[in-house]
């Protein structure tokens, strides 16, 4: 099997969607992800909105989820949602209780909370007994809720989280990534993985895939070229960078990988491609945009390899590149790129990129997958944290155009 989905906010809502919710809008979105022959998309349960306090949970959000599940479930899909948003689109957006009094240092990812920026730090989500508490409270009345629910595809548990807060240790997050499990555990047999991006491969981030396996069914990985340093400002759609994440994650982790996230920012028009400058931490960044026809060749070449390389699936990121409505609102306003990494536009039409899932999709459907060629890596996850960025960049010279 190789699952094809979506990352999913609605394209005029964004990370404003569970504060003015509207259950027309999630099943004409979701039935055009149908559409697309993709089978999940995976959803974001922004905290502040399902957790106003730590004691407390949002039943007003909680009921909105359950639309959501049923619409999945009318038009044909699953859905995979993710808890503790928490790091979205270049920003972090803490629940206001999880913050502390000290303020800190502005530096990016920035924090917001109520949609506003703020100074104030916040606790850690791994190690502080009021965090870890709420974040077991939260899962459990959603899983008590919903842990039976056909719409479930799996549960995920953040969204790459060392964003939001690096853990001390890596053993402070393989410890919150147990008691996560036993949580979800306690009310649905559904699978679970936890939302890690490369990062994780390139550095040490607070997190190893050996030490998240035992609790995740899958291991899931992000990866993006346009981020990594070898072919962000040379080759920033080499096809390589993504399957190569997928391999390494299966031989630290032992265990089979969803790639949750790839995909690639386009020009607004979609019709050239070139580097743009942006602002991050008050000083200019070139970065790299798309044109529509080459992400759709991007696209067509990370699908078929990654089935070369044995990968459970693809969610691209993401459904629809935002409405202008939200140009000027956190986070798009000072990510610019970000508004437009979707398989559609925002009056709907759908990208090459699209057209290459669909038609991946149709080819799974057919039982025409491409075989895995590449056989399992073997790699010490010791001997790789010793210098992860040096490993990582060797694998890819070594591997560079022979996937």
């Amino acid at each position: 099997m190789f699952t094809l989905g979506v990352n999913y906010w609605p394209r005029k809502k964004a990370m404003y969607w569970w504060k003015d919710f509207d259950r027309s809008e999630v099943v004409q979105e979701f039935s055009e992800i149908a559409a697309l022959n993709l089978q999940v998309a995976r959803i974001f349960l922004f905290w502040e909105d399902f957790q106003p306090a730590p004691e407390r949970i949002s039943d007003r959000a909680l009921a909105d989820l359950g639309t959501v599940l049923d619409v999945a479930q009318e038009v044909g899909i699953k859905v995979m949602p993710t808890f503790f948003t928490g790091h979205m689109s270049g920003a972090n957006w803490w629940p206001i209780w999880a913050l502390l009094d000290q303020e800190g240092p502005i530096t990016h990812p920035l924090r917001l909370t109520n949609g506003e920026y703020t100074a104030r730090m916040g606790r850690d989500p791994y190690a502080d007994p009021l965090m870890l508490d709420a974040e077991i409270r939260l899962v459990e009345a959603i899983c008590a809720r919903y842990g039976h629910h056909p719409a479930i595809y799996s549960w995920n548990f953040s969204n790459e989280p060392d964003l939001f807060a690096r853990p001390k240790r890596v053993e402070d997050s393989a410890r919150w990534n147990q008691l996560l499990y036993t949580a979800v555990r306690k009310y649905s047999a559904y699978p679970i993985s936890a939302g890690m991006h490369m990062p994780m491969l390139t550095s040490h981030n607070g997190f190893h895939p050996d030490l998240l396996a035992p609790y995740n069914v899958f291991l899931s990985m992000h990866a993006y070229s346009i981020y990594y340093s070898l072919t962000a400002h040379s080759e920033p759609l080499n096809s390589d960078v993504v399957p190569l994440a997928n391999l390494i994650t299966e031989a630290l982790g032992g265990k089979p990988v969803l790639l949750e996230e790839f995909g690639y920012a386009s020009s607004e028009k979609g019709d050239e491609s070139r580097y743009i400058t942006i602002e991050r931490e008050n000083k200019p960044h070139q970065q790299y945009v798309a044109s529509d026809a080459d992400g759709g060749r991007y696209y067509r070449e990370v699908l078929h390899k990654l089935a070369r390389c044995g990968s459970l699936g693809a969610f691209g990121w993401m459904f629809s590149d935002y409405d202008p409505s939200l140009w000027e609102k956190p986070p798009l306003k000072l990510n610019v790129h970000e508004r437009f990494f979707g398989l559609t536009r925002y009056d709907g039409t759908v990208k090459p990129s699209g057209e290459a899932m669909r038609d991946f999709a149709q080819l799974v459907a057919a039982g025409e997958l491409p075989p895995r060629t590449v056989a399992p890596l073997k790699l010490s996850a010791e001997e790789w944290y010793q210098d992860p960025q040096g490993n990582f960049d060797r694998l890819f010279q070594q591997w560079r155009g022979h996937i």
